[in-house]
This record gives structure tokens, sequence and C-alpha cells, in this order.
């Protein structure tokens, strides 16, 4: 049953918004995770677990999921951004690597913005995942007007979508694990989050200048229906430093299950700058 309240809750406080299952107090490099859509920090433990000694990872919680459940959604992609860049200004011991995963390709691309104007511990990469760049939404969302590609990526209709049609929506992407999957009660409890995650993807707007200055890497899968290469490319427009594409096969969630190739160059774009190489 869900608690009902009058009012919103109070502020979290600002360690609510990360979290580190495996603490690494002797890493050398420390890799921040940003959820998809619909997506809560504990999607990243296995990644966790898997990552060599020398690199660290922190996981983004947004609210209303896991030990946030009860609080409201964010309203926007910035309202993420800003509750993470609070969360982060004062606790990354080093320059970080972003790791986002198609909406939190939008938010680590937006907090990296932030921590870059602030003058604080920026990211040093950001790698975007099964994200298409932040111009092509714009463009997508501001001309399609609801139909056409706007419609395809599917977030401006959903507000009038009855629960069953949004949740099997989201749980067709993937992403979703077993144990909530076999939980209708919980998948009820989680579905304001996701409806809040659909609605800040649906209002998301971004100049088409707007960069960030630290590398940017694209990770798209051969088989993603719903980031076309063409459209997760286009990130290269978005930083002043360098970018490159590397292509998996797979689909949104191509890598489910950290296969080899994925866990060995995520481990090394964190660890090393870019040669320089252009995005196709």
């Amino acid at each position: 049953m869900r608690v009902l309240t009058t009012g919103r809750a109070p502020a979290p406080a600002p360690t609510t918004w990360i979290r580190c299952f495996h603490p690494k107090p002797t890493a050398r490099y420390t890799l921040v995770c940003f959820p998809h859509a619909g997506g809560s920090a504990s999607y990243y433990f296995d990644l966790s677990a898997a990552l060599d000694p020398d690199i660290e990872m922190l996981v983004v919680q947004y609210p209303g999921r896991e030990n946030r459940l009860f609080e409201e959604p964010a309203e926007s992609v910035a309202a993420l951004a800003d509750g993470v860049y609070e969360a982060l200004r004062t606790r990354l011991p080093r320059r970080p690597a972003f790791f986002g995963h198609s909406m939190g390709g939008l938010v680590g691309f937006e907090v990296a913005r932030r921590l870059e104007a602030a003058g604080g511990a920026a990211p040093h990469l950001l790698v975007a995942s099964a994200s298409p760049a932040p111009s092509v939404r714009t463009d997508m969302l501001t001309v399609g007007a609801g139909a056409g590609a706007g419609a395809r990526h599917g977030e401006a209709e959903f507000e009038s979508e009855p629960d069953d049609a949004v949740l099997a929506r989201i749980m067709g992407l993937g992403g979703t694990s077993d144990g909530v999957r076999q939980d209708p009660e919980l998948m009820r409890l989680v579905l304001p989050a996701i409806r809040g995650d659909l609605r800040a993807l649906a209002e998301y707007r971004v100049d088409a200048g707007a960069v960030v200055g630290c590398p940017v890497t694209v990770f798209v899968a051969d088989g993603d229906h719903d980031v076309p290469l063409a459209e997760a490319g286009a990130w290269g427009a978005h930083t002043t430093a360098d970018a490159d594409v590397h292509v998996f096969e797979g689909d949104h969630f191509y890598f489910s299950g950290n296969p080899p190739t994925f866990l060995e160059l995520l481990q090394d774009a964190v660890r090393h700058s870019h040669s320089g190489t252009q995005l196709i």
C-alpha cells in the first residue's frame, strides 16, 4: 500500500542521490552512472561488481524508486541534473568519468555542463550509451509535434496511456529487474516515477550549440530500433573535444550481462584519453 501524505515530502539529503555498492577507497578512477528512464541504481550493481579494483562506481538514484520510493519524481531533466550536481559537487574525490544510458546520457550531459560552469570536478569523459544526441531529441520533439519521429520515441503520448500500456512499453525495452516484473503491486508503486521520467524526456529541449568540454564516447547497438546510429552519432556536435563511436551487437540494453567486449571498452575509456577519432 502506498502511503499518502499532504504536501511535498521534505527535500532529501544530497547523499540519497548517490549510491556506492562496492566502495574502493584506493581506486584511481571514479565512474558515475546515470540510469535509463524508469531505471534505478540497483540496475548497475552487477556492473559495479565486475569493474577492476582501480575503478570505483557511484550510481545516481533518481527520486521515486527503491530507497527513494515515496519521494516525488523529478519534474524535468533539468531538475534531475540540479539534484545530482548538488550531490556530486562536494563528494567527488577526483575528476570522474560519466556513463549515461538512454535518458541517463542526457542527465549526465546536463550535470557535466553544470560542473564545468562551476569550475568544479567536471568529468574528463562522457559515455553516452543508447542515447540520441540532445539536439536530435529537441529537433524530433519540436518538429514532430507528437507525430512521426517524435511519436516513434513514444514519450509525448504517454500521459493519456493507461497504466498497463505504460508498464508494458517500459518492460518491453528491457532494463527492468525480474523481481519488479513479477510483482504487479511494486510495478504500480514505481509507475509515478516511470511517468515522471517520460514526462521529463518529452519536455527536454536544448540549444543546438550546447556543449561540454570533455570528450564524448558513444556506445550504440546495431539492433537498437529506438536509437539509430545517426541519432547517436550526432553527439559529436555537443563537445568541443574529441568524439568517437563504438557499435555493439544487440538491442537497447546491449550490455545486459556485462559482455567482455563492453566491459573492456568501458574500462579502457575511463582510464585513457581519446586519440581524436571522429564520429562516423
